[in-house]
């Protein structure tokens, strides 16, 4: 049984926190609010652009997940809740005079700067333009050179439970030109908790893993694709209009080579295989 600290218990790090409980580890989640996380994990109120707030985080941590989403949408709010966020937690967990094994920190695409449709892996450069891309690539550094040994997960756009635009935009009659294309990456929700805690278990396995992962589903797609797809399989769908934020979209292909080849095994291989299963769930 390992003890484990997830920081920012939201959506991913809530779930991922009651998995790690149910195959027996001791789990805190740390987060903002009181609100329970689940059966058997243990609320840490805390906030993490607040260093103050930090001194009764549990001790002797063997791992420790930073999966914290700003609740700003802003250059200082990034700052505070990803790059300094990250180094007030590596000094409180410091402060108590013991080192975790690993930490991991669940980053994004938005990194990477490619806009060409090319291919970008774990070795891609990343010159980040935007400043969401700025602040992750400075907290990815941070951990980096923190005392921890530490991995980043970079993760696309995720969708799943509650994450429903792209189905509603479908239903709305949302569409795109076929071209120029504009190339999109995504990874269900149950596959970022499922990547997560597949690299966890591997390092209390004693297993060696990289410092750096792209964790996408292993096929990207345009995004008029994805909508002539989703039209045709709900069917009744309003007539169509011009999705303004298409031109805004990335244009970018991510590889899942590094993750597949360290075993990870996808639940949801496309976004066929995810929408399908999700469109079922709401009577689609």
């Amino acid at each position: 049984m390992a003890r484990i600290l997830v920081v920012g218990a939201g959506d991913i790090g809530g779930q991922l926190a009651i998995k790690l409980v149910k195959s027996g580890h001791q789990v805190w989640g740390l987060r903002r609010s009181n609100k329970p996380i689940g059966e058997g994990v243990i609320t840490v109120v805390g906030d993490v652009s607040d260093a103050e707030t930090l001194l009764g985080i549990p001790s002797n941590i063997d791992i420790l997940l930073y999966s914290v989403a700003s609740p700003e949408f802003s250059e200082e709010g990034y700052h505070r809740y990803y790059f300094s966020g990250i180094q007030h937690v590596l000094n409180a967990l410091k402060a108590q005079g013991h080192k975790p094994k690993h930490a991991f920190f669940t980053s994004s695409t938005s990194v990477y700067h490619q806009m060409d449709a090319s291919w970008v892996d774990e070795s891609s450069p990343t010159e980040p333009t935007s400043f969401a891309g700025k602040e992750l690539l400075m907290a990815e550094k941070a951990l980096a050179d923190g005392y921890i040994p530490a991995t980043s997960v970079r993760f696309p756009g995720i969708y799943g439970p509650g994450r429903n635009r792209m189905i509603e935009q479908a239903r709305q009659g949302g569409h795109c030109d076929p071209t120029p294309e504009v190339w999109t990456n995504r990874i269900h929700r149950d596959d970022c908790v499922g990547v997560l805690q597949f690299l966890i278990e591997k390092v209390l396995a004693g297993e060696a893993i990289e410092d750096i992962y792209l964790a996408c589903d292993s096929q990207p797609a345009t995004l008029f694709d994805i909508l002539e797809w989703m039209k045709d399989r709900i069917g009744d769908v309003e007539p169509d209009y011009e999705l303004p934020e298409a031109t805004r979209r990335a244009n970018r292909r991510c590889s899942n080579k590094r993750l597949i080849e360290a075993g990870y095994r996808f639940k949801f291989n496309h976004y066929q295989e995810g929408y399908e299963f999700m469109l079922k769930a709401q009577g689609l």
